[in-house]
């Protein structure tokens, strides 16, 4: 069923509904891990290394999930496997509550990744299959996720200062409980989508530019992963509480709405290395101040930055990889290599923090920004040689 020409007025009302219901229920668990990683330090007495590997866990078993899941989708029940995938992992979150043991809770995080996961994969497969505009609802996601952070992480902030882990697996549960009757608005089923040649676009370039593409989006993501989910102890150094940890990252997410809105209005007027030298310089700075601060004030600012910025930096990653080729595959493979590289970034910070400390996890950062940037470079410039005869300054694609 070709789903495109078959949502007609409100149904694409409900449609855009049941979405972004399934993206929050899908990306609660990465949105709010800074404050999951401070309730597990402070719920069971861990060392920074063994919360971040516990965090590591689930978050892999997530993204493993919807990398292997997204080509199946096509031939499932969509509606069924969403209110399924959700419905397990509402009773995991539940038993996430209720074990107290550090290894059990990681075993449960781990299935309860799985069906997160599942959400996940079915949202971004529902959007790029059904919607007529899929940048446009992908902006709507982006949206909601810039707002909704300020409440998230507000009585988030609370509820991990009082009750540790138990309160912020609390609230995703909640969440996930309201959300799940929005689920029914979803399609059943997806078809398959076919992308008109651009001229914004390369055709076909070639595997090797694709490949650099995913790694440079891995290494990046993964190092603005560490340091998103590193916020809370990196914010307990420069002297503020949970609480106030959690009113920054309100701020940090506010703000951060900016950052979406300049890469709207900058697009690629100037090409892309531009803008991309822009954010990944920003983040090399950030990274260092973030990694060796103690004043509350300068986190404070500096976390708001990396808001800003992170949320400049994504159309361009998802818009680089579109125009590797018309059928949107490297897209898609982009946002694999998003979800691993935000899986990773917990365990390697917690590794770096235990060994070469904070500071030292500023440089590792620092390190990774620069070599994106390398490798950004090496893929616009051989992108521009392989689409010279058919592409100019190519519109910017989110998502």
């Amino acid at each position: 069923m070709k789903l495109r020409q078959s949502l007609l007025g409100d149904e694409i009302a409900m449609f855009v509904i049941a979405v972004l219901a399934a993206q929050v229920i899908g990306g609660l668990v990465t949105q709010m891990s800074p404050l999951i990683l401070g309730g597990v330090i402070a719920g069971f007495n861990l060392s920074e290394q063994q919360a971040s590997l516990a965090v590591f866990a689930e978050f892999f078993m997530l993204s493993i999930t919807a990398i292997v899941a997204a080509p199946l989708l096509p031939k499932l029940r969509l509606r069924f496997v969403c209110i399924v995938a959700t419905l397990t992992a509402v009773c995991f979150q539940l038993a996430s509550i209720i074990a107290n043991d550090y290894i059990i809770v990681t075993a449960i995080r781990c299935i309860a990744g799985i069906g997160v996961g599942l959400v996940y994969a079915a949202s971004l497969a529902a959007i790029g299959s059904c919607a007529k505009n899929p940048d446009r609802v992908y902006g709507y996601v982006q949206v909601t996720w810039t707002l909704l952070s300020i409440a998230l992480f507000t009585i988030g902030g609370h509820v991990t200062a009082l009750y540790d882990h138990k309160g912020i697996y609390g609230l995703i549960l909640l969440i996930s409980l309201t959300l799940l009757p929005c689920l029914k608005f979803l399609p059943e089923e997806i078809g398959e989508v076919e992308r008109a040649p651009s001229k914004h676009t390369s055709g076909l370039a070639p595997a090797s530019l694709g490949c650099l593409t995913l790694i440079a989006v891995f290494i990046y993501i993964t190092a603005t992963g560490a340091l998103y989910t590193f916020s809370a102890p990196l914010g307990e150094r420069a002297g503020l509480t949970t609480t106030q940890i959690g009113y920054a990252l309100t701020a940090q997410s506010g703000i951060g709405f900016m950052g979406a809105l300049a890469a709207s209005w900058f697009n690629v007027k100037h090409g892309r290395m531009l803008p991309i030298s822009v954010f990944l310089s920003a983040f090399i700075v950030i990274a260092l101040v973030l990694c060796t601060n103690t004043n509350p004030y300068i986190f404070v600012l500096f976390q708001s930055f990396s808001g800003i910025f992170f949320y400049f930096s994504v159309p361009y990653l998802f818009g680089l990889a579109a125009a590797l080729d018309e059928q949107g595959r490297w897209a898609a493979a982009a946002g694999s290599a998003y979800l691993l590289g935000f899986a990773s970034g917990p365990g390697i910070a917690g590794i770096a923090v235990e060994t070469v400390g904070y500071p030292g996890l500023g440089m590792v950062c620092a390190t990774s920004f620069a070599t994106t940037w390398v490798l950004f470079g090496l893929v616009i410039k051989r992108l521009k040689t392989s689409s010279s005869d058919t592409a100019g300054h190519d519109t910017l694609t989110h998502g």
